[in-house]
């Protein structure tokens, strides 16, 4: 029988499928990944900002005119994208006419894309012009649309007035309040029609 290279091309693949038992094992070793296999390599959680700023400001402008000066002790990211936790909330909102009205709040929470600040835990509002204070244990700041919001207990202070309710709205633009829930209200120095 002689050897043409047509019986070679068959005979590489049958040599190669009965040798296969002897070089199995060796090549099987040779191939195997080295260090091991963690099944949750690719199911990790990547967190990209996960840091703590001391002494942040943050400035909010509309139309040129600066309306809100946000100041922390300390901001740090949170879970939530786009959102900052803050402690020692001391800010300032200004009005169309510039007049100041100062927030104080022990926790914030301010998120950068919907210019929302939400206050916790201690809340006062002190606005200077018409000289009432707002105590509340938690509000919110809409910087798009001008507005403060508490949806719990508020009580508000002014010169010869005392206002107590459930829940109140402030719109910063037309400077009008909405107090929800059972108000009580003591207006001092009034005189009866």
């Amino acid at each position: 029988m002689t050897l043409n290279r047509r019986n070679l091309v068959w005979l590489i693949p049958l040599s190669l499928l009965l040798t296969f038992p002897v070089w199995r094992l060796p090549l099987a070793a040779f191939l195997e990944p080295r260090g091991g296999f963690d099944p949750h390599f690719g199911n990790r959680q990547q967190t990209t900002h996960n840091f703590t700023m001391e002494r942040v400001v943050i400035l909010q402008n509309q139309d040129g005119l600066k309306t809100a000066e946000i100041r922390a002790a300390e901001a740090q990211t949170s879970t939530v994208p786009n959102e900052f936790v803050l402690s020692s909330v001391d800010a300032d909102l200004f009005d169309e006419e510039g007049n100041l009205i100062h927030v104080l709040a022990r926790v914030g929470i301010y998120n950068t894309e919907t210019r929302q600040l939400t206050l916790r835990e201690n809340v006062r509002i002190n606005q200077v012009a018409d000289n009432q204070q707002l105590f509340t244990e938690e509000l919110y700041y809409f910087d798009h649309n001008r507005t403060i919001k508490s949806p719990g207990a508020t009580r508000m202070v002014g010169e010869h007035l005392e206002i107590k309710g459930s829940s109140l709205d402030y719109d910063i633009t037309t400077g009008q309040y909405r107090v929800g829930g059972r108000v009580y209200c003591i207006i001092e120095g009034l005189e009866s029609p």
